[in-house]
């Protein structure tokens, strides 16, 4: 991302920044995901939180490659290079609000850490996701054979990356 605001104005940053947010919230409500927070040019989203579906590990895969198809198209019609790395794991987390002033509604726990550790092992415009995330998702092609990666307080972890697309 930094490499992409270097050439911008603050003002071209902004713009470009919340129309990208804006899509993936549109992607977030069409999937059945909720939209926790914005860090910088991150975007962090739950499924299966305070939204049901059926299979949350499903809805945020499917979320995820709705991302980065919206992503495409924005970088095509902007000219811009844009590309976005995914992490999902799944898990228990803990929500709610905290603060008495400026009160935040977040979530924590290992699984949020886990996810976005192991997005930083995703190539360009793909998706990691953790073993607990496989086992719920086998059933999909999209996946290849798992690696083991060490992430910094976890430990060795088996993560499984999505396939090139052709």
């Amino acid at each position: 991302f930094t490499k992409v605001a270097e050439g911008l104005t603050p003002q071209a940053v902004f713009t470009m920044l919340n129309r990208i947010f804006s899509t993936f919230d549109e992607l977030a409500e069409k999937h059945g995901l909720e939209k926790i927070k914005t860090i910088g040019d991150a975007y962090l989203a739950i499924s299966g939180g305070n939204h049901q579906s059926v299979n949350s590990a499903d809805s945020a895969i499917d979320f995820a490659q709705a991302v980065i198809a919206g992503l495409g198209k924005l970088a095509d019609e902007s000219g811009i290079d844009l590309q976005v790395r995914i992490g999902i794991h799944s898990g228990p987390v803990v929500g709610g609000v905290i603060g008495a002033t400026r009160m935040a509604y977040d979530y924590w726990g290992e699984t949020m850490n886990i996810a976005a550790r192991i997005e930083g092992s995703a190539a360009p415009n793909a998706i990691a996701i953790s073993e607990s995330c496989w086992l719920r998702t086998r059933h999909r092609v999209l996946f290849g054979a798992g690696t083991t990666i060490t992430l910094k307080v976890v430990g060795e972890t088996l993560v499984y990356h999505s396939l090139p697309t052709a």
